[in-house]
């Protein structure tokens, strides 16, 4: 799919900016039943997103270089596999919980995208992880989905 005008409307960027926006947009009507400290982080991210893509449309609408036609997506495929990892995670997440979908697909994801760095990855997967641990554990004391193991 490429954009065949030249418009700088149409440029993917600026598609991308408003679907996040659009999405963020709806996910924060879903925060206001959160109590209001466990409101707090996803209220902040999602305004985040929302402004870095306002800021992405704008930069994309005032600067003055040529547009180039280029394709929305380089690869359909890759494209078909990125979403189809993404639901497999969602679901993962749901059934066996969060650290043990996380360390398998993390890996798993990254050797099929091409990173072929075995240290790497595990270094970043236990970065990731223990990250991610440490936040919600130990700075916000909140639990995430419960590993199948432990229900």
């Amino acid at each position: 799919m490429t954009n065949q005008t030249g418009s700088r409307i149409l440029q993917p960027d600026n598609i991308a900016g408003v679907v996040m926006i659009a999405a963020c947009a709806w996910l924060l009507t879903k925060v206001t039943d959160m109590p209001e400290m466990s409101a707090l982080l996803p209220v902040a991210m999602l305004s985040t997103i929302i402004a870095l893509s306002v800021l992405m449309i704008v930069r994309n609408l005032i600067r003055s270089e040529a547009i180039a036609v280029k394709p929305v997506f380089s690869s359909l495929p890759l494209f078909l596999l990125v979403v189809f990892c993404v639901g497999l995670y969602v679901l993962a997440v749901a059934t066996i919980g969060f650290y043990t979908s996380t360390l398998i697909m993390l890996p798993a994801v990254a050797w099929l995208f091409g990173y072929r760095n075995p240290k790497g990855i595990a270094l970043a997967t236990l970065i990731f992880v223990g990250g991610i641990a440490l936040i919600f554990l130990v700075l916000m004391n909140q639990s995430l989905p419960p590993e199948f193991f432990q229900s």
